[in-house]
Order: C-alpha cells, then structure tokens, then sequence
C-alpha cells in the first residue's frame, strides 16, 4: 500500500478515511458542471428545437425533442435563463454530454 495516498472524505457531516489506488490516481479530477451549459443526456438525433437566441425560458419549458432507439424524448429546461446560443438543429446527430444550448 505504499503506492496508494490516504483520502479524507466528507459525507453528510461524516468524515471517512479510505486509500486511492493508482488507477483511482490516474483518473480525472471531478469538477462542478457549468449550470449555464446544457449537454446532451443521451445520443441521438435533434428532432426539433424550440427556442432561439435571445429568448427567455423557465425551469419546465420544452428546449428540444431527441430521438434515440427510436423514441422521442421531451428535454426540458431545469432552470430559468435567457438563451445566449443554440448550438444544435433539427436533423444534427449528438454524442451523450454533447453541449446543445448556452444560457446567459
């Protein structure tokens, strides 16, 4: 265990000590997702988009239908915001945590 570094892990108020191993070490550090930059959840097809730069939305408000395994899924928007840049349009094909749409 002389490769492996000794963690200090938090949850709910609850300190845990655990060890890293190397492959834990190679991996990448998480970092807090950007709440003003919308990714794709899954891969698929842009059926339609319903907004456009500039336009106001609320937190429910229909962004865009994608297609996967032959299913069309609603995305909706889960925040208020003002639409800075669609990045996607109807007929794109996306990759999952593709980024679709930047709030302002």
């Amino acid at each position: 265990m002389s490769e492996n570094r000794k963690l200090k892990i938090i949850v709910d108020d609850v300190e845990y000590e655990s060890f890293s191993t190397p492959a834990f070490d190679k991996k990448q550090k998480w970092t807090k997702p950007n709440d003003k930059i919308i990714n794709s959840i899954i891969p698929g097809t842009i059926i339609e988009v319903f907004v456009k730069k500039g336009d106001k939305v609320k937190e429910g408000d229909a962004m865009l239908i994608i297609e996967a395994m032959k299913m069309n899924n609603k995305i909706n928007f889960f925040k208020d915001g003002i639409v800075d840049e669609v990045l996607v349009k109807s007929g794109d094909i996306v990759a999952k945590n593709q980024n679709l749409i930047i709030l302002k």
